[in-house]
């Protein structure tokens, strides 16, 4: 849900346009200067500066709209890239066009010049302007099939060249968008970033757990390399260390593979296998995604996963077998839904199924604004029904779990301060077959130059999981370094 609400709140979502923003003047041609102004409400501090090529502008009030539309709208062709969020702003101009700049109290000017004998197609404004639309709403999809519709028409044309790369980009394609952005000899950070990271990644991090019967600190390492534009490979190790209430502690390691092929734009394919180094407890799987994020479903099968849920699975060595159908859709650019469900059944290494459950889950993500700070209310419903527990020699279950059935409603708040995007999240959970408390969480993602990523986050939740009954702690940090250098 947080990657979900980051990707509508980045820096690059674009408002809808005004009804101002649909008319773009034929007369902007190369043969004219162009002078456009933009101005914020009065008293904004406004600091500009050129950066690679760009003109980058600071300020403490927000654009309004109409104010973008109407910069637009003046200068058409003569802007290659034009992001924003509520307190920075990038521009760049087309190919074949210089710009300066002059600020004026709450109003910068700008004028754009055409080079000498330089023929810059005009593209159509309206219609790149409603791709933006599509992407910062929500429709990544959306956005990528339009996009691709007016490269078709237009292939020379680098606003459209541009604006097919950041479609792709948004919709999780960045082999794609590198390859456009490489095209274009794009050297924003932006586009440098997606490159770097083309190539694939590398990541270490660290996950800790406190419950009231099971508390669990997980190290782990991955990188991942892509082979062509359509084929990944993966690998990664992960030690756990989990402190079982009485029974001391017990560490484990397990090794993780992967290969994932995009069958189409909108397929993707997983395959996984693990294995516990300790137990010997081997398993394997498939995970396949089709749609964009507006309209996915997803299906996962995962038989004898390694897997340390429960105390009796620490203590013997165990694992999971999944098979879980679930989907996402889109009803409006503020209201997402989503459910998954399937069945599950947990082991012991050595031995057959022991538990058998039913596991759902369903929610809805409300984003009441989207400027900053952004808020939002989400609601979730998790459970897991027991459907059979097997029995030991003593008459015990092997791997004992209760029916749980959790419900939270949560506020969301969220924004940016510069590149550092912030979202913390509070409200309270209910479990239906007893138990309730507080869930709160707190994270962060931010870029470190070009090649560096960090993400963290932390927090209490009340929602009953297997083998962490009760009010529970938990924090995350990850480093992940792009393995190509942007270029």
């Amino acid at each position: 849900m947080i990657a979900l609400l980051i990707a509508l709140l980045s820096p690059g979502a674009c408002p809808p346009p005004s009804a101002a923003g649909q008319a773009v003047p034929t007369a902007i041609r190369a043969d004219a200067s162009v002078t456009a102004q933009l101005d914020w409400p009065q008293g904004t501090d406004i600091r500009a500066e050129a950066n690679e090529g760009e003109i980058v502008v600071r300020f403490d009030r927000p654009l309004r709209d109409a104010a973008i539309d109407a910069f637009r709208v003046a200068a058409g062709a003569a802007i290659g890239d034009l992001r924003w969020n509520d307190d920075s702003l990038v521009l760049r101009a087309a190919p074949g066009w210089t710009m300066t700049w002059q600020r004026s109290g709450s109003r910068l000017a700008v004028a754009f010049a055409p080079l000498p004998a330089t023929a810059v197609p005009v593209a159509d404004d309206a219609a790149i302007v409603a791709v933006e639309a599509d992407a910062a709403a929500g429709y990544p999809g959306r956005a990528r099939r339009a996009a691709t519709r007016l490269a078709a028409g237009a292939p020379t044309d680098p606003r459209i060249m541009r604006l097919l790369a950041d479609a792709q980009a948004a919709d999780g394609d960045g082999r794609a968008a590198a390859d456009g952005y490489r095209a274009l000899a794009a050297d924003d950070r932006a586009a440098r970033r997606i490159r770097a990271a083309a190539p694939g990644t590398a990541s270490a991090g660290v996950t800790l757990r406190d419950g009231s019967d099971l508390s669990q600190a997980e190290a782990s390492a991955r990188v991942d390399v892509a082979i062509d534009d359509r084929l990944a490979v993966g690998g990664g190790v992960r030690r756990l260390q989990t402190r079982v209430d009485g029974r001391g502690r017990h560490g484990a390691t397990v090794a993780d593979a992967s290969v994932a092929a995009r069958l189409d734009a909108g397929v993707r394919l997983q395959l996984i296998a693990s294995a516990a180094l300790d137990t010997a407890v081997t398993g394997g799987g498939a995970r396949l995604v089709a749609g964009p994020a507006e309209a996915q479903l997803r299906v996962t099968l995962l038989r004898h996963m390694p897997d340390y849920s429960t105390a009796a699975q620490v203590l013997a060595g165990g694992y999971l077998s999944r098979a879980l159908v679930g989907v996402t859709y889109r009803l409006t650019p503020g209201v997402v839904v989503q459910a998954d469900a399937g069945g599950q059944r947990y082991g012991i290494a050595g031995q057959p199924g022991a538990t058998d459950t039913i596991v759902a889950s369903a929610g809805v993500d409300y984003l009441i604004r989207r400027q900053f700070p952004a808020l939002g209310l989400t609601y979730r419903y998790e459970a897991e029904y027991v459907q059979r527990m097997r029995s030991g020699g003593d008459a015990l279950p092997i791997v004992p779990l209760a029916t749980r059935e959790n419900h939270t409603l949560q506020g969301l708040v969220s924004g940016a301060a510069g590149e550092v995007q912030l979202t913390a999240l509070a409200g309270w959970t209910v479990d239906r077959f007893g138990g309730d408390g507080p869930t709160a969480s707190v994270g962060i993602a931010a870029p470190i130059g070009i090649g560096w990523r960090v993400e963290g986050s932390g927090g209490v939740t009340s929602i009953a999981r297997a083998g962490f009954s009760g009010r529970q702690l938990f924090a995350r940090a990850q480093l992940t370094r792009n393995l190509g250098d942007g270029r």
